[in-house]
């Protein structure tokens, strides 16, 4: 693979790279609603009518949450024009062939040309050469 071809394989891996950030955003925030669940129904079940310093906890654990809300949402926006970017660069090939071995490769995440082969039902060698042809020929903004 040329330098230019290992540099378009990072700029098109970003998505892949973003999903997993996002996976990893969406995981914190449900730990965080758990938790902030947990909280407030503790204090929820502390009926004596006594202040209970708890609530200070419940406080924390909603604010927190609010912030891990406003990380994923944000974070959801710039992953989803990642891959906005990388898939106008894929169509910037008009070839069907080419698209479809990049699109498995990059935005559906297939691991290895094989899968994508047995994908397509076309041979290892077939799609390696679509590969590097489709390598060769996108269009990326950063260049």
């Amino acid at each position: 693979m040329t330098a230019e071809q290992e540099t378009k394989r990072e700029w098109l891996n970003r998505a892949f790279y973003a999903e997993k950030k996002l996976n990893a955003l969406l995981h914190k925030r449900e730990c965080d609603r758990q938790r902030a669940q947990r909280i407030t129904t503790a204090i929820g079940c502390n009926d004596k009518g006594k202040s209970d310093s708890r609530s200070n906890s419940a406080e924390e654990a909603l604010f927190k949450l609010l912030g891990s809300d406003e990380e994923y949402s944000s974070y959801l926006k710039e992953y989803l024009d990642i891959r906005h970017e990388i898939e106008t660069a894929i169509h910037t090939l008009d070839d069907p062939e080419l698209e479809a071995v990049l699109i498995y490769r990059y935005l559906d995440f297939m691991p290895s040309l094989e899968k994508i082969a047995e994908k397509m039902s076309y041979s290892v060698e077939t799609v390696k050469r679509r590969y590097k042809k489709g390598m060769t020929e996108i269009k990326i903004d950063t260049f």
